[in-house]
């Protein structure tokens, strides 16, 4: 799907702007879903060269490229491991002291935000506030409330919302379950990741296993503890380990658990702190 479909309502309000060729130089794209797809687009503006009404043609070689991720002017940064590290922004501040190579403009996309690192994001702020040359740059974040404020503060944040429910059609069109698409179309940034999850068997698998832990933690905290050991080696890696307490979230509060889910939350907050996987589970039941 292309960026109209993905978010039309922010789509016709950029295309405004572009029409107008008032695009600001820095945003904070909040909430991730359509948003790397918003920010090729807008890059795609930067560099056309038929552009209808400020909009970019889609076809012509600029437009090609940057959609590739293969235009010498558009520098996408993204996590090193677990953070975005600070000689990476160095490294992308060497290139601002330049003009671009094919233009006198560059575009850069930072996906991840929230996962700069002090000192990268503190790099970074100058050349916010004062662009040395015709620079765009669009932060990318699902967890807007883990971005510094530093950063916030100096670039337009808009919000992209989750299009769940348009998420849910699709992925139901497809042949996906119904509560199997539901459950999905609310833990995703994007339709490529919604995709994949629901053709992801071991996932879908796993996810019926974090419905069965939240019903019998209703009925005994003892065989939940139980259960946790057969639940956690399911989850391998940091992606799905966070998917997994977004679900176990999403659980507790369709049974209006509401205490219950607040412990995911405490939990989630040990686990990003780098406690094991299993001992965070264990946090919930607790407490």
């Amino acid at each position: 799907m292309v960026i109209s479909d993905l978010q039309p309502e922010l789509f016709n309000r950029f295309s405004q702007v572009l029409k107008h060729d008032k695009l600001h130089h820095a945003f904070l794209f909040s909430g991730g879903f359509g948003a790397m797809e918003m920010a090729i687009w807008l890059a795609q503006s930067r560099f056309c060269l038929d552009r209808k009404d400020g909009l970019p043609c889609g076809q012509c070689r600029e437009c090609r490229l940057v959609a590739a991720n293969d235009f010498t002017d558009l520098h996408i940064v993204g996590p090193d491991g677990q953070t975005i590290k600070t000689q990476q922004i160095r490294d992308l501040l060497l290139t601002f002291s330049q003009s671009g190579f094919e233009t006198n403009r560059q575009v850069v996309i930072i996906d991840g935000a929230e996962k700069l690192h002090i000192n990268a994001a503190n790099a970074l702020l100058k050349s916010i506030e004062e662009p040395e040359s015709e620079i765009y740059i669009f932060l990318l974040t699902a967890s807007e409330n883990m971005v510094l404020e530093t950063i916030k503060s100096r670039a337009q944040v808009i919000t992209f919302p989750s299009q769940s429910q348009m998420i849910q059609n699709y992925l139901e069109q497809q042949g996906t379950l119904k509560t199997d698409a539901s459950i999905i179309s609310e833990v995703v940034t994007s339709l490529t990741e919604a995709e994949d999850l629901a053709g992801d068997k071991a996932f879908l698998e796993s996810v019926k296993q974090l419905d069965k832990f939240t019903q019998t933690l209703a009925n005994s905290a003892d065989e939940a503890l139980l259960q946790i050991m057969q639940l956690a080696p399911l989850f391998k890696d940091k992606k799905m380990q966070g998917l997994a307490f977004n679900i176990l979230a999403i659980f507790f509060v369709k049974r209006r658990q509401a205490n219950w889910a607040q412990n995911v939350f405490t939990a989630q907050k040990y686990w990003r702190a780098n406690v094991n996987f299993q001992a965070s589970l264990e946090k919930i039941i607790l407490g």
